[in-house]
């Protein structure tokens, strides 16, 4: 039963002692969740962003570790466990701590692990444990595993807790199988300590975790604020408006509402209709008036202003990485204070942090580390995923420093890194999702927004919309973004090739009902038996209507066989021609003429049929939601054997020693590159290391503008081009099978692939010393449009997937293929595109 915590916390409870460790008084809810941990279950904490939520997990953490066991913490992107690495190791001095990234790994025996929760569910799934199908560690092969980890834990005795940060990316669309995999499969003596954004219906997702496990789930929430925020539109002008505009009084009305704060949302959540009718009426007029202000000019005129009232630091989020730094450029007012020294300290502090690199040198040539600095100097900052990563931590580590007066940064900055600022600023409410251009969602709106308002120095935090340089929504749309819906939470699992495999290579042997129970515990089962309990009401419904119908049938004035052959006829006659068709009419006209009441006993007896129509499809959708987690189980499993990954003997699947290879592999598509290697690629014998790097990099995901794409591989080598023709051609036969037998395993076929960096991957290979590095980016990214930042992210890609290859050769005892892909993380990260962190 999930404790719902939301009482005002008694005086005098027996945790007093663990709440007297602050210097400050705790919320409520901090108090349950230090209540949950200390009794050994488990908190889900919910609570706007600058709430305090990261509390109840440094407990655990000084908790658990004072107890002499370990913990894991675990956050959704890898900028944010570095950040926490490093912010943790300087909080807490006597803890030792660990990262794992992928990128990264460093002190795997310390007391806390920090790492990706993809490093997490993958460590899982090698352990075996807690899929409840299996042996798992309890029986000794916790230990046996633990010498593939790259990190040094005893699940079973060391292991106490887990984190999970950031916890709603359970409903990320592209990830968030991957919490509730790790969630599914921690033993069942691990805590957890999960922290999330505000989110609907909390107890649910509560309840899920509770099921999973047999520990209670103490739901310690909160909505409320401790610094508010007020939400504003910001409209600006110049004097050029009244040459246009003669009218005094409509000058007047422009004076009165333009380069000032309009009010859009009180402190208390109410929402100005008044404000927003002052913004749609100028913005008309000056629609009207063809009166445009650009973005310079607004963003100028807007610093001024947050400077004037004390509104700094602020940070402007904007909807793509070009522009965030276009608009950062573009400031020309002076934001620091008269006596400031960034300005002339800012650079010697940027080139002391990068000194600790081995390759300073090579960062301080780059023309983005100047433009950089020049920006800090000016007390601007600019951040995305686009930029070098060293580039970004410098920008984060100048944030914590307060030496960034006005940063710029797309949405990606909104999640969970820290940022102590006073105001977030809007240069649009809309955005390209992947799909579509749309409007934030409420919750995505809270989620940067919340960035605003520091605890225990502001009273309030403000939020700007800069309404001249994006159409205003409409009343209802503008209501909804503010509102501060929380998001729904969705189940993201998928039955698919790799849950199978991972199932399979880590116990032995399963029987298909052995391998559906494991997907029968994810929300998704909770979500199936919702649309069940749905559809078995309509059922229900609908029988009724039948039995209601056909009581009145019985009353009809036509007879049915008339009425059926009516509507027999009526059906028909638009496929009929000719002497059939004069005959049909002919016959409906009769019908009609010897009985008066055809026409609305007919529209009965039709209603009464797609009623029982409707009843079939009823039965069959219970029938299909009932089945549904089998069905796909056992359609995975068919794909897998006609392919040749397992067999089945007698009841029970096992894997093929192509089958153990696919389950190595999680970045790319698991069956593809393994059925290659083996049925036709022996091995990859014929492929260089370069070739190899080739071939990985269309499995990364870079960006390219639409008119620099290439829809076909285009390398310079035709033996590659082959091959990745040999890859396309597979992947679109499991694309169809996949249609055909309508199973989803969660992966995208529309963009698996993509051939625009296999040449510069290669060709960057080859690259021997600074200066052709340096050539190569200034020159061939460039022409791409490809940043410097993305091309590391693709390097680091190409790496991680040569690495699973490596656990692949070492399984096969295959020396050959091991040498090749031993060359291959030497030759492509170096120069800047490498795995350095500042904050490791």
């Amino acid at each position: 039963m999930v404790v719902i915590c939301s009482a005002p916390y008694p005086n005098n409870s027996n945790y007093e002692s663990y709440f007297e460790l602050y210097p400050y008084p705790l919320s409520d809810f901090q108090k349950y969740a230090i209540e949950a941990i200390v009794e050994g279950q488990h908190t889900l904490v919910t609570a706007p962003t600058g709430s305090g939520k990261t509390l109840p997990a440094e407990f655990a953490i000084q908790h658990f570790v004072g107890q002499g066991k370990k913990v894991i913490y675990t956050s959704p992107i890898k900028a944010l466990s570095n950040q926490k690495y490093y912010e943790f190791t300087r909080k807490f001095p006597h803890i030792s701590f660990g990262l794992f990234t992928g990128d990264i790994k460093t002190n795997p025996e310390a007391d806390v692990l920090i790492m990706t929760t993809e490093i997490l569910m993958n460590s899982l799934f090698l352990l075996g444990s807690g899929s409840g199908l299996g042996p798992g560690p309890s029986s000794g092969s916790g230990g046996v595993a633990s010498a593939n980890l790259s990190f040094q834990i005893d699940l079973n005795r060391d292991l106490a807790a887990v984190v999970f940060d950031e916890v709603h990316y359970i409903n990320d669309a592209e990830r968030g199988n991957v919490w509730e995999k790790s969630i599914l499969m921690l033993p069942k003596h691990v805590q957890m300590v999960m922290l999330s954004a505000t989110i609907d219906n909390p107890a649910g997702f509560a309840e899920w975790c509770e099921s999973s496990g047999e520990k209670k789930v103490y739901l310690a929430t909160t909505s409320h604020r401790i610094v508010p925020l007020s939400h504003y539109g910001f409209l600006c002008t110049n004097e050029a408006v009244f040459k246009t505009i003669r009218d005094k009084t409509v000058q007047q009305q422009i004076r009165d509402s333009t380069n000032k704060l309009i009010s859009l949302q009180d402190a208390k959540g109410s929402f100005s209709e008044q404000g927003y009718r002052t913004i749609t009426k100028m913005t008309d007029m000056f629609d009207k008036n063809q009166l445009r202000q650009n973005r310079k000019h607004v963003l100028n005129k807007l610093c001024e202003h947050l400077l004037e009232k004390d509104m700094l630091p602020a940070i402007t989020f904007v909807f793509s990485r070009k522009q965030v730094e276009l608009c950062a450029e573009s400031i020309t007012v002076s934001l620091l204070e008269f006596d400031s020294k960034v300005g002339y300290t800012v650079r010697y502090e940027c080139e002391q942090i990068i000194r600790k690199l081995p390759n300073f040198r090579e960062y301080l040539l780059l023309p983005e580390y100047n433009q950089l600095v020049s920006l800090l100097e000016k007390g601007i900052g600019i951040h995305h995923s686009g930029m070098i990563p060293i580039l970004r931590e410098i920008v984060e580590l100048m944030i914590s420093k307060k030496y960034i007066k006005m940063l710029f940064a797309t949405e990606s900055f909104a999640i969970g890194l820290d940022c102590p600022i006073r105001t977030a600023v809007f240069t649009s409410l809309s955005k390209f999702d992947g799909q579509t251009e749309r409007y934030v969602l409420a919750h995505e709106y809270s989620q940067m927004s919340g960035r605003a308002g520091r605890r225990g120095i502001d009273t309030v935090g403000h939020v700007v919309h800069c309404n001249n340089l994006f159409p205003v929504p409409t009343l209802t749309d503008y209501r909804a973004i503010l509102s501060g819906k929380p998001q729904t939470l969705v189940s993201k699992y998928h039955v698919s090739y790799n849950v199978v495999l991972n199932l399979l290579k880590t116990e032995g042997t399963h029987t298909l009902a052995d391998l559906s129970t494991f997907s029968k515990k994810s929300m998704i089962r909770g979500e199936l038996e919702k649309e069940l309990q749905g559809r078995r009401f309509e059922i229900q419904s609908t029988e009724k209507a039948i039995e209601d119908k056909k009581r009145y049938l019985m009353l009809l004035r036509c007879p049915r066989d008339i009425c059926d052959r009516y509507i027999d006829i009526e059906d028909n006659i638009k496929y009929m021609v000719n002497r059939k068709r004069k005959d049909a009419e002919q016959e409906l006209r009769k019908i009609k003429d010897e009985n008066r009441t055809v026409l609305d006993d007919v529209k009965s007896v039709r209603e009464f049929y797609a009623l029982e129509k409707s009843l079939d499809s009823l039965h069959k959708s219970v029938s299909y939601y009932e089945k549904y987690i089998d069905k796909q189980t056992e359609t995975i499993c068919q794909i897998l054997i006609d392919g040749g990954y397992m067999y089945q003997v007698d009841e029970s699947y096992i894997l093929s020693p192509m089958g153990k290879m696919a389950a190595s592999i999680a970045e790319i598509h698991p069956l593809i590159l393994s059925k290659l290697m083996v049925t036709r690629w022996d091995s990859f014998a014929d492929f260089t290391p370069k070739l190899l790097v080739g071939l990985f990099a269309c499995f990364t995901d870079v960006k390219v503008p639409e008119d620099e794409r290439s829809a076909r591989p285009q390398s310079d080598s035709d033996f590659l081009n082959y091959r990745v023709t040999e890859v396309v051609e597979m992947a679109n036969d499991y694309q169809l099978i996949e249609n055909e037998f309508q199973v989803d395993t969660g992966i995208h076929y529309d963009n698996i692939l993509q051939f625009d960096l296999a040449d510069l991957a290669m060709r960057w290979y080859d690259l021997e010393d600074e200066f052709t590095c340096k050539i190569f980016i200034r020159d061939e990214l460039s022409a791409k449009s490809i940043s410097v930042g993305d091309f590391n992210k693709a390097m680091l890609k190409i790496v991680t997937i040569t690495k699973e290859f490596i656990g692949v050769a070492e399984t096969l005892g295959d020396l050959g293929l091991l040498h090749k892909l031993g060359q291959i993380e030497g030759n492509l990260l170096k120069y800047v595109a490498t795995s350095q962190s500042l904050y490791v």
